[in-house]
């Protein structure tokens, strides 16, 4: 639990103070309580305190060092926990990725002159550039680095809205939102590769962009303004970042990431006269109250406008249906978990919302338009049954906003605690508790009967196959928490969790569960991401190595960038490794310094001199605690500690090694240790000399011993 929040950023006094309070009142959540209470924003601080702060390493050298065929970490940038979600989403891009690692500066583009024209539009595109340079740097450490995790800070830096200013440190943001402004920051970066400028047409001839009435809207289509249902009556109007038409000449991010639809609208008043409109998306929002993916995307796609404005300017009823008429390769769901209630605002809804791991989008094309038709009034029926099975459920699952199964277990609990010794009250809940198992079992298996039946109805339609990729995790409240993020590796056959720094290999099971949801939990998906099955081949994908197959993307320039800190990284690693042997030498050295003392006076009296070991051997020869037996035990200390690797040698050669020992040797008592800290080549002499003697005495003794057996 502890390292759970330790990984949201905050500190671990901040996380023991909330502990405190939650003891002293039972109805809070740690959570809560550092979101609302304790937590200092961090937009209040400076960015060059935050990135002072940032810059302190906590972990040490051997636990910042990658396992091999482990995934890359990103570390958190105080609170944009949405970004590291966001890199390692599209690292598991093969066709991005390779897009991004070919991508190659525009050096005779000149700036100047773009500023004199348009400043904003020339700083917009100077971040551009710059940004898809530094996801492409820091792509290459992701695939080549052999650090556990990697900073992502020029990346972020370089994200700009649309007048070229750039996002602050500390401002949570919301995924979604984000996005959008990313890759269309990289659109526009792209299109500058080798000076094949392709945005001229985006702008007039004053430098100006051409203004775009479109905005996206609940389905993730493109409409003036953006109304996001957040309950039966109560609806919040969401401004959004305006999606720019696509060129005739498609760029790689517009085939990848956006699609295409074509609009019907119908005014059943009007002798069902209709309307018509292509539109470009790049997600699609599910309603979480439709509770499973297909459900959602049907409602998303079909549904009815009250106060319907047309071109007479007469309000009316209006029925929209919306077709897709080009399929990206990637496509988006945002689930829609932010909900409004009158007295507590926006409220995160964690409702149970499920989703196959394949999908097929054929029943949505434009193609398939009739077909569907020809079925919709079995599948019209399917679905009133359906909606009853999920009205009956929802008496049961939100019974005043609770589970009736989470009511009985509060009773459950309160009997047990107050009335201890009731077993019948116990036992009627008990009975109660299995009858509402079984009528839910009951309803759920009559569900999964009518969803199969609907399925089957597709079954001819059956082309365009999609398979879950990505699951953007969001737990916290409506308006802050964590992100990480669940991504499937088709190369591996796995599922890995990437939480910032730490990267785990996890089951689907576990994946699964904490991403449907279960009415409590404020853990579960906000964002499905699926790539199209025929598009992405399994063995574009990385396996983790640096010699995977996204290695060969990689320029020489960065190539041997990271080949060089991978260098310097081992070199950190070596001289922690040494600073760390000194410690644990000059402990062992103590101890044997003891030992040795103790041994000298048990020998004193007797004839011989013991041999356990040399330093001992050489203290009752020499019958003092003299330098020369002191370095002995030094050399003693280093050949155990380094298990036989590193002897006194390694004292004299290295210095950082040397240094610790020293620094070490300095908090003993003047007694214990050399009265110079430099071994000179007449000690080593003498050893040596010393050393033989010792040796020759062993064998002696141990003839002594073979004869007398």
């Amino acid at each position: 639990m502890l390292q759970q929040f330790l990984n949201m950023g905050f500190t671990q006094q901040q996380i023991i103070k909330a502990q405190q309070i939650c003891k002293q009142n039972r109805n809070l959540e740690i959570l809560d309580v550092l979101l609302k209470n304790i937590q200092t924003p961090i937009k209040e601080q400076s960015q060059s305190q935050i990135l002072r702060e940032l810059s302190f390493d906590v972990l040490t050298p051997d636990q910042r060092l990658r396992q091999k065929g482990t995934p890359v970490g990103l570390k958190n940038l105080a609170n944009v926990c949405y970004l590291n979600s966001l890199i390692q989403t599209y690292f598991h891009n093969p066709i991005f990725v390779k897009e991004i690692l070919s991508f190659k500066y525009p050096v005779q583009l000149n700036f100047e002159d773009l500023l004199n024209k348009n400043e904003a539009k020339a700083k917009r595109i100077k971040s551009s550039i710059d940004l898809v340079v530094h996801l492409q740097r820091l792509f290459a450490y992701l695939v080549h680095t052999d650090r556990k995790y990697v900073d992502p800070y020029r990346v972020f830096l370089n994200v700009v809205d649309e007048f070229g200013n750039r996002f602050q440190l500390g401002d949570q943001k919301d995924w979604a939102e984000f996005n959008l402004q990313f890759i269309t920051c990289i659109d526009e970066g792209l299109k500058y590769h080798e000076n094949k400028i392709m945005d001229a047409e985006m702008y007039n001839e004053n430098g100006e962009q051409h203004e775009s009435e479109q905005y996206q809207n609940k389905s993730g289509i493109i409409q003036t303004r953006s109304m996001i249902l957040l309950d039966e009556n109560k609806t919040k109007l969401i401004e959004q970042q305006p999606l720019q038409s696509q060129p005739q000449n498609q760029t790689i991010i517009n085939r990848l990431f956006f699609g295409k639809t074509k609009e019907y609208i119908t005014h059943p008043n009007q002798r069902n006269q209709s309307e018509e409109q292509e539109q470009i998306f790049l997600q699609i929002i599910l309603n979480v109250k439709n509770k499973s993916l297909y459900q959602a995307w049907e409602a998303n796609n079909s549904f009815l406008i009250e106060g319907y404005r047309n071109g007479s300017e007469v309000i009316e009823l209006a029925e929209k249906t919306i077709w897709i008429t080009q399929f990206p390769d990637s496509l988006l769901f945002l689930i829609q978990r932010v909900g409004y209630d009158p007295e507590r605002g926006l409220i995160k809804l964690n409702d149970e919302f499920r989703f196959e791991k394949e999908i097929y989008a054929d029943r949505f094309l434009l193609e398939n338009r009739q077909k569907v038709i020809e079925t919709q009034q079995q599948l019209n029926e399917l679905k009133i049954q359906q909606a009853e099975l999920l009205q009956q459920m929802d008496k049961y699952q939100n019974y005043g906003g609770l589970s009736m199964l989470t009511i009985l277990n509060t009773a459950t609990k309160y009997v047990k605690e107050v009335k201890p010794d009731d077993e019948i009250m116990q036992q009627r809940i008990d009975q109660c508790r299995l009858s509402i198992q079984l009528i839910l079992q009951k309803f759920q298996l009559q569900l999964d009967q009518i969803n199969q039946k609907i399925e089957d109805l597709y079954a001819i339609m059956k082309k365009y196959k999609y398979f879950l990729q990505s699951i953007l995790i969001h737990e916290g409240a409506a308006e802050s928490g964590h992100y990480y993020t669940y991504i499937y590796n088709p190369l591996l056959k796995q599922w890995f969790k990437f939480n910032d720094i730490n990267v785990t290999q996890v089951s689907e099971e576990k994946v699964l569960r904490d991403s449907y949801g279960d009415g409590k939990s404020k853990t579960n998906a906000y964002c499905l991401i699926y790539q199209r099955a025929d598009h992405f081949d399994p063995k574009s994908y990385t396996d983790y190595t640096n010699n995977s197959v996204y290695a060969q993307y990689i320029q020489q320039n960065l190539y041997e960038e990271v080949t060089n800190d991978n260098k310097k990284f081992s070199i950190e690693q070596q001289e922690y490794e040494l600073v760390e042997l000194g410690d644990l030498v000059v402990e062992i050295y103590n101890l044997q310094f003891q030992q040795v003392n103790e041994m000298a006076r048990k020998f004193k009296n007797r004839n011989g001199n013991p041999l356990n070991n040399f330093p001992t051997y050489l203290r009752t020869l020499l019958d003092q605690m003299n330098d020369l037996v002191k370095w002995s035990i030094l050399d003693y200390a280093i050949r155990e500690a380094s298990q036989g690797k590193r002897n006194l040698k390694d004292y004299q050669e290295q210095m950082i090694f040397q240094q610790r020992i020293k620094y070490n040797f300095e908090q003993l008592s003047h007694f214990k240790v050399p009265s110079k800290y430099e071994v000179d080549k007449q000690t080593i002499k003498h050893l040596q000399y010393y050393y033989l003697q010792y040796i020759s005495s062993l064998r002696i003794t141990s003839i002594q011993q073979f004869q007398h057996i």
